[in-house]
C-alpha cells in the first residue's frame, strides 16, 4: 500500500475580539518545521506545530458578529492509524492555543465563542477520504505527483474523480484544475 498524506486538525473558532494585527491568511511556523514533518512520518503531532489562521472576515465583514472574528486554525496532523486522537486533540488544542496567545500577547481561549472541530476521524467519515489522508496518498518523493490517482476510472465507464487526492494534487488551485479536467474528460 503506499504512503499516506497527511491530515489537517481543524479548529474553527467564533472569537469575540477583533486583531487588527491578523490578517486574511497568518502563517505561525514552528522552531523547526523539519522537526515537524519527522515527527508526522512516525504518526505523531509537534508540540510547536506550524499553525495556520484564517480569518474570512478580514476579506467579508459579514462573517462574524461586529467586533469579532472567524477563525479556521489548521495544524497538520498524520492521517488515522488508531492514534487515540481525544487525547491528541486535547493537547494540540492546547498547544495552539498557547502558541497563539504568546505570540498575539493575549489569552485566546476566554475569547472563544464558538468552536467546530475536525480531525482525520470526522474528514474520513465525512468525506470517504481513506484513513482521513486529506490529499490521498502522500507526495514524499519526486515522482508522487506522477503516480497520483487519475481523474477517470478505468474499470467504469463515464466516472470521473476530482479533488485533492487525484491528479494534479491537493490545494484549491489544484483541485479546481482537476475539477477542469474531469470536465473536458466528460465532454470529449
Amino acid at each position: 500500500a503506499k504512503e499516506k498524506s497527511p491530515s489537517p486538525r481543524i479548529f474553527s473558532w467564533g472569537i469575540r475580539k477583533e486583531f487588527p494585527e491578523l490578517g486574511l491568511h497568518n502563517f505561525f511556523f514552528s522552531k523547526s518545521y523539519r522537526g515537524e514533518f519527522d515527527l508526522l512520518g512516525r504518526g505523531r503531532i509537534s508540540d510547536d506545530p506550524t499553525v495556520y489562521v484564517n480569518i474570512t472576515q478580514k476579506y467579508e465583514s459579514g462573517d462574524a458578529p461586529a467586533g469579532c472574528e472567524n477563525w479556521f486554525t489548521m495544524i497538520n496532523v498524520p492521517y488515522n492509524s488508531g492514534q487515540d486522537w481525544d487525547a491528541l486533540i486535547a493537547r494540540s488544542r492546547k498547544n495552539v492555543l498557547d502558541k497563539l496567545s504568546r505570540i498575539l500577547g493575549r489569552a485566546i481561549e476566554p475569547l472563544i465563542e464558538e468552536e467546530a472541530l475536525l480531525d482525520p476521524r470526522t474528514i474520513e467519515s465525512r468525506t470517504n477520504s481513506h484513513l482521513g489522508a486529506l490529499y490521498g496518498t502522500s507526495s514524499n518523493d519526486r515522482m508522487a505527483a506522477f503516480l497520483r490517482h487519475a481523474n477517470f476510472s478505468s474499470r467504469i465507464e463515464d466516472l470521473y474523480f476530482c479533488g485533492g487526492s487525484v491528479h494534479p494534487g491537493g490545494g484549491i488551485p489544484l483541485c479546481l484544475l482537476s475539477a477542469r479536467i474531469v470536465d473536458q474528460l466528460m465532454h470529449d
